[in-house]
């Protein structure tokens, strides 16, 4: 009985991150169709996906929703560009919120690992670019871009917080009942 719950929880497992991904990928078409107020700046409603599937998933998911979705993003899209800059600044993203949330989450509120992922996010993005158009002065754009994302992160981080306290009681209720 002990193999088919770890079974079924590996399943529910799969499920809930492909769930994830395919709220995080719907999330991040539908905010490409918002202007941006500067190059390069939206709200990031994805990463408060990702930071979900951190919180109650592991970081592992997190990575697989967050790589999905770029990639998706990519295919619905077809521009390169846009593929490189969301790589360079998504894997750091979740790396450093992965991190931040596995070694300070007692110390760290959501808002702040997130605000700390879009400042990564920001500086990958920012190091794509400059190393794509071979030109270092783009990377006084990471001024306007952390501002940003200090503002994008905290309520992207608080929305995250209140989807967590939400879905992970019934997350984990479900999964303890098996």
């Amino acid at each position: 009985m002990h193999e088919s719950g770890k079974t079924l929880n590996n399943t529910r497992r799969i499920v809930l991150t492909g769930l994830f991904t395919a709220c995080a990928f719907a999330v991040n078409i539908a905010e490409s169709a918002f202007p941006m107020p500067l190059p390069g700046v939206k709200l990031g409603l994805a990463n408060a996906v990702a930071l979900c599937a951190l919180v109650l998933l592991g970081a592992k998911e997190a990575f697989i929703v967050t790589l999905l979705r770029v990639f998706l993003s990519w295919l619905a899209s077809g521009n390169v560009f846009s593929l490189a800059c969301s790589l360079g600044g998504a894997v750091p993203a979740v790396a450093v919120m992965s991190l931040l949330y596995g070694k300070l989450s007692d110390d760290l509120s959501m808002p702040w690992i997130s605000v700390a992922g879009a400042w990564a996010f920001n500086a990958g993005q920012i190091a794509v670019v400059s190393y794509i158009v071979k030109d270092l002065r783009i990377a006084f754009y990471i001024l306007p871009l952390l501002v940003a994302g200090t503002a994008a992160g905290w309520a992207t981080g608080l929305l995250a917080q209140s989807v967590c306290k939400k879905l992970g009681g019934k997350i984990n209720e479900d999964i303890d009942r098996q």
